[in-house]
C-alpha cells in the first residue's frame, strides 16, 4: 500500500440476494465456507446464485491524504453499500479494502445513539466505539459539545433531542474525533444552513490538518464547497473518476435520462385540443444537437398538433437541471404573443442567443394554455435534455475557473489609488 493513500480499494464485488428465506441459506453456506477455510475461486461474474445481484461490481479507486472526495450516483447505484465495505460493515464477495489509520463513520446521522442516555454518555460510547480511550475524548469533549451548540442539553436523555439537534451531535462526534480516513452519508443537505456553513468550514479544517473524507450525496451543489474530486456510481459500476465539475455533469445526465423516462409515463397528454407533440435541441441552423458549450447559440424546436382550433395559445417553458431543480423560466405571453392555432401541427422556435448556463446536464418543461389561465390543454416533463460540456472558445483558457451554474456578464476594473 502506498504511504501517499489512507484508502484502496481493489476490485470489490458485493452481491445480495432479492429473496430472504434463499438469503439466508446463502449466508449459512458462506459462514461454513468460511469456517472450514475453503476459498471461493469462482470468477466474479458467474459466481452469482439464483436470486442474487451485484450491488457494487469491479470497483477501484485510491484515496491520498488529506483529500475529499464525493461519491454520487443515482438511487441503488452502490455508493452506500461502497461505503459499508469501506468501513467493515460487510465483507466484499471480492477484492480488498486497505485503509492506513483509524477511521471514523457517520453512515446514517445519529445513528447508535441510545435514547436512553444522556448527550455526555453517547459521546463517550460513541468516541469509545471508535477505539478512542477516556482521556482522549476528554480532550475533544468541550470542542463537541461547543461545536454542536447542545450545551444546555447535553445532560439530558436523547430521546427528548430534535431530529435537528441529534444531526447536530452526530457530525460533531464524527468530525472532532480526528480519524485518518472520515466516512459521511448524506450529511451535506441535513441541519440549518448556519450549521451547514460551520460544517463545510470543519471539514476543510480536517482536510488541511491530513484527514481524508469520503462524502456520499446528492445535494452535489455543494459539493464544491468541500471536495475536489467525485466518483460516479451507476448500477454498481465506478463509470468516472475525475474533476468534479465533469463528473457532477455525467451524474445530472444520467438523473435527466431517469427524470425523462419518468416523465414520458406520467406525461399529461389527455384528449383535448392540442398536445404538445415534439420537443427537440438544436443549433443555430437548425441540426438536431444535445451537446453545447457556454455562449453558443441554442434552439428549442417545439411541434405543437391541434384536434381543435386553440384561439390566443400560450406556451410556457421552464429550463430546469435535475440537482438545482427550476433554473428560468420564460412564456410567449411576456413578449406579448399569442396563436391562434387551427387543427394540424405547428412549428415554434425558442432561440437563446448566447446560452450562459456551465457545464451540467439540463431539460426543459413545457405547458400549453388556451386564452384564460385555466385554459389547460397539454404538458410536457423533461424534454429536450441536453449538455452543457464546456465553456467557449474565448474561455477555454479560464480552465477551473469557471463554474456554478451560469455565467453571468462583468468587468473588472482597477481602481487608482
Amino acid at each position: 500500500m502506498s504511504h501517499d493513500n489512507v484508502l484502496e480499494v481493489r476490485s470489490v464485488w458485493k452481491k445480495y440476494c432479492r429473496q430472504l428465506k434463499r438469503a439466508m441459506w446463502y449466508g449459512v453456506c458462506d459462514v461454513g465456507r468460511q469456517l472450514t477455510g475453503k476459498r471461493n475461486n469462482a470468477i466474479p461474474a458467474e459466481a452469482l446464485r439464483p436470486g442474487e445481484f451485484y450491488a457494487v461490481r469491479n470497483a477501484s479507486f485510491d484515496l491520498p491524504r488529506g483529500q475529499c472526495v464525493g461519491l454520487i450516483g443515482p438511487n441503488g447505484a452502490g455508493k452506500s453499500t461502497m461505503l459499508k465495505v469501506i468501513n467493515g460493515l460487510i465483507r466484499p464477495d471480492f477484492g480488498e479494502v486497505r485503509i492506513r489509520g483509524r477511521v471514523g463513520a457517520l453512515i446514517e446521522l445519529g445513528t447508535g445513539f441510545n435514547p436512553i442516555l444522556s448527550g455526555r454518555e453517547n459521546v463517550y460510547i460513541n468516541a469509545a466505539v471508535l477505539g478512542l480511550k477516556k482521556r482522549e475524548i476528554d480532550r475533544v469533549y468541550d470542542q463537541i459539545v461547543d461545536f454542536a451548540e447542545l450545551g444546555d442539553v447535553i445532560n439530558d436523555p436523547i430521546r427528548t433531542y430534535s431530529s435537528g439537534m441529534r444531526v447536530r451531535l452526530g457530525f460533531s462526534v464524527a468530525a472532532h474525533l480526528q480519524p485518518d480516513l472520515l466516512i459521511m452519508d448524506e450529511v451535506l443537505a441535513v441541519g440549518d444552513i448556519g450549521f451547514r456553513m460551520k460544517c463545510f468550514q470543519h471539514l476543510n479544517q480536517l482536510t488541511e490538518k491530513g484527514v481524508s473524507i469520503i462524502l456520499v450525496t446528492h445535494a452535489v451543489g455543494m459539493l464544491p464547497r468541500v471536495a475536489s474530486r467525485v466518483v460516479v456510481f451507476d448500477r454498481g459500476n465506478i463509470v468516472f473518476d475525475g474533476d468534479l465539475e465533469q463528473g457532477i455533469s455525467l451524474y445530472e445526465q444520467k438523473l435527466s435520462a431517469k427524470i425523462e423516462q419518468r416523465a414520458e409515463k406520467v406525461s399529461v397528454n389527455s384528449q383535448t385540443e392540442g398536445a404538445i407533440e415534439t420537443v427537440e435541441t438544436c443549433d443555430e441552423h437548425g441540426q438536431p444537437k444535445s451537446d453545447f458549450r457556454t455562449g453558443e447559440k441554442l434552439c428549442l424546436r417545439i411541434g405543437i398538433r391541434c384536434r381543435e382550433a386553440i384561439p390566443k395559445a400560450r406556451i410556457n417553458v421552464s429550463l430546469s437541471s435535475p440537482t438545482t431543480e427550476v433554473i428560468t423560466t420564460t412564456a410567449t405571453v411576456q413578449q406579448g404573443l399569442r396563436f391562434d392555432l387551427n387543427p394540424g401541427l405547428h412549428q415554434f422556435l425558442l432561440e437563446f442567443e448566447n446560452l450562459p448556463l456551465l457545464v451540467g446536464a439540463y431539460f426543459f418543461n413545457l405547458s400549453l394554455f388556451g386564452e384564460e389561465m385555466d385554459d389547460f390543454h397539454h404538458r410536457r416533463m423533461a424534454v429536450g435534455t441536453f449538455r452543457v460540456v464546456g465553456v467557449d472558445a474565448d474561455s477555454g483558457k479560464l480552465g477551473n475557473t469557471v463554474s456554478g451554474i451560469v455565467r453571468i456578464p462583468n468587468r473588472w476594473k482597477k481602481l487608482e489609488g
